[in-house]
């Protein structure tokens, strides 16, 4: 069992519809747990979130995780949720490299020990992570302070050397960190991932390629428009059709 941590926007969302899109392909080979809709795993990654914000007991994560470990039976399986680490900066007051990521990855080997499971994260240049973050807390998570603002709260944010560090101290699993940078194809992404499973390149390489970008940040106009209303304080079903509307209608927001 490989447990992929995320984190959020090193390219998950993409990874997510390649193994989709391969599911069949992989059957007999890999079983793939991924955030579809109703899903265990989908749940799991928002109790993880959750959780990391004091928002949901260790009941009710261990709950999460041991649905998602009555679903698991394949030869080798990829757990994956961008989630898992817990509530990325910017959301809940987050302001520190995911502070109880050790926790949350302690249940997940005690649930699911009988699969042998190792952990997987995948990371970014930090700077571009950090703006790519921002824009995402705006997006999804109602932050509502400039990019400026957003960079001095996570100044002490810590780095990926000492995320690793706490993850490798939480469990005696196996954990690989993996940079995105690293990746090969951007059309068949998650080769790195794969790999650990034993799947050779040229295997990776006859899965049928996604196309064009997942999860895409907002434009500039569109994001700053986001961000102003994120500080009208909303309800969050308002804000919500709002943000939809926005997401569908950038054009209205580019620059001339």
């Amino acid at each position: 069992l490989l447990i992929h941590m995320g984190v959020q926007k090193t390219g998950s969302t993409a990874l997510h519809h390649f193994l989709q899109r391969n599911r069949d392909a992989l059957a007999g080979r890999v079983q793939v747990l991924t955030p579809v809709k109703q899903s265990a795993t989908r749940h799991l990654g928002r109790v993880a979130g959750l959780f990391s914000l004091n928002e949901a007991t260790e009941a009710d994560l261990v709950a999460a995780i041991r649905a998602v470990r009555d679903e698991i039976n394949g030869p080798d399986t990829i757990l994956s949720h961008e989630n898992l680490p817990g509530a990325m900066p910017g959301r809940g007051g987050v302001v520190t490299l995911f502070p109880r990521i050790g926790e949350i990855m302690a249940l997940l080997h005690r649930e699911l020990s009988m699969f042998a499971p190792s952990f997987a994260v995948v990371t970014r240049d930090m700077p571009r992570w950090k703006q790519s973050v921002w824009g995402q807390a705006v997006r999804t998570d109602s932050y509502a302070r400039t990019l400026p603002d957003f960079l001095e709260e996570t100044g002490e944010v810590g780095d990926w050397d000492e995320l690793a560090t706490r993850m490798r101290a939480a469990t005696s699993a196996p954990v690989h960190v993996l940079r995105i940078e690293d990746e090969a194809d951007s059309a068949r992404p998650g080769a790195q991932l794969l790999g650990l499973l034993g799947l050779r390149m040229d295997e990776i390489q006859a899965l049928s390629p996604v196309e064009g970008r997942r999860n895409p940040s907002l434009n500039t106009g569109a994001l700053e428009f986001m961000r102003l209303i994120n500080t009208l304080e909303l309800n969050p079903p308002a804000r919500r059709k709002v943000a939809q509307l926005v997401e569908k209608n950038q054009g209205l927001f580019a620059s001339t």
